[in-house]
């Protein structure tokens, strides 16, 4: 909470009004409805929810045990259902609601050594997909968006794995996850930040089920 605490004053001297910090385990389900209800309760409802969460662990398929399988599912998929059931009934009340749901490019073009987050993060688009038809009529819009390397820790984790599993240097593990992004280079978090505002504006009222990549032109898919 520490953390959050800073985050909460951050956000203050940068001229919210209001901010506030709650805490919640995305891995116990039961923190999570009180969390979002004392969020609501605060700041008078709840009307844009982005749902992120951090990756679960590398590794070949065979490496990883049913145990990492379902502590994985359980954190990432079922945490975002949860939450969702938590935040919809407030987007309805108002009639207005953004939903924002962090994904992976793994759900666009495949990631080695990354079964687990390709796998269960295309559950979430899923997930996306039925909420924003369910709800469109209902002025929530829900949205993916899918990022390939950002300059981050879970990157700086990544390639400190994979210079440990596969014996490389600094240089040709990066070189894992930049050589097919286009742009060469990782993505600024920044700019991240900015299409999340972007999905959470009244701008966005016409886009709704989709999944946008967020990569430097790594997924070649359509």
């Amino acid at each position: 909470m520490a953390v959050l605490g800073e985050l909460v004053e951050e956000l203050k001297a940068a001229g919210a009004e209001e901010a506030l910090a709650v805490h919640m385990d995305l891995a116990d389900r039961e923190t999570l409805k009180p969390a979002a209800e004392k969020a609501a309760a605060e700041l008078g409802g709840i009307d844009i929810f982005v749902g992120n969460c951090g990756g679960p662990p590398s590794g070949p398929f065979l490496s990883i045990s049913r145990e990492t399988w379902e502590e994985a599912i359980s954190s990432i998929f079922l945490s975002m259902v949860d939450l969702s059931h938590a935040v919809i009934p407030h987007m309805r009340t108002g009639r207005w609601g953004r939903i924002v749901f962090v994904t992976t490019v793994g759900v666009k073009i495949v990631q080695p050594n990354m079964v687990l987050s390709d796998s269960i993060r295309l559950a979430t688009v899923g997930l996306a997909k039925s909420l924003s038809h369910e709800f469109a009529g209902e002025g929530i819009v829900v949205n993916c968006l899918c990022p390939g390397p950002f300059a981050t820790d879970r990157m700086e984790d990544l390639i400190t794995a994979s210079m440990a599993r596969d014996g490389l240097d600094r240089a040709a593990a990066e070189a894992l996850w930049l050589d097919e992004v286009p742009v060469g280079r990782f993505g600024d978090p920044a700019d991240f930040g900015a299409m999340v505002a972007l999905l959470s504006s009244e701008r966005a009222g016409f886009v709704t089920g989709t999944a946008i990549a967020l990569d430097g032109g790594k997924s070649r898919a359509y």
